[in-house]
């Protein structure tokens, strides 16, 4: 029985993780895509900057979200829970660009695909590999504090 609770509850979260991610994708496809499509690019620098400021905004609805409903009976909102939750961002911000670099330029380079539609491919292969370690992070790293320390604020 506590076996079967403890699935339900775990699932729980991680579909509400998943339904937060749905919605950051979202966000982050429209403004990569929206800044692409008024201001086109092929260099790397600025596909850069324009996929760190759609992961950025991304990153701000994921807070919210994540700290008031999928982990809000864990999250304590503390200056330590903020700071750890912009550090893992900080590192899904470096990881989903170099994923999106990388990867954009190989399909660009070698498998002849056009540049937008390359940034997307790559963008979700970014995107599937940051949230994987972001719900890692999250659930042991940033929102763990309230499990071990009692309901104490920072």
């Amino acid at each position: 029985m506590i076996v079967r609770v403890l699935r339900k509850y775990v699932f729980r979260r991680y579909a509400k993780f998943l339904l937060i991610g749905v919605v950051n994708a979202c966000i982050d496809l429209i403004v990569l895509n929206g800044l692409l499509f008024l201001i086109p690019v092929r260099s790397s620098f600025l596909l850069t900057m324009y996929n760190t400021i759609g992961v950025i905004c991304a990153i701000l609805n994921s807070y919210f979200w994540n700290r008031y409903w999928a982990f809000k009976d864990i999250a304590r909102g503390g200056r330590t829970e903020r700071f750890k939750f912009f550090a893992q961002a900080l590192i899904n911000i470096a990881l989903n660009d170099v994923i999106v670099v990388v990867a954009t330029k190989y399909l660009t380079a070698n498998r002849s695909i056009p540049f937008v539609v390359s940034s997307d491919l790559a963008k979700g292969l970014a995107m599937l590999l940051s949230s994987s370690l972001t719900y890692i992070l999250l659930k042991y790293v940033v929102f763990r504090g309230a499990r071990t320390s009692g309901a104490r604020k920072d």
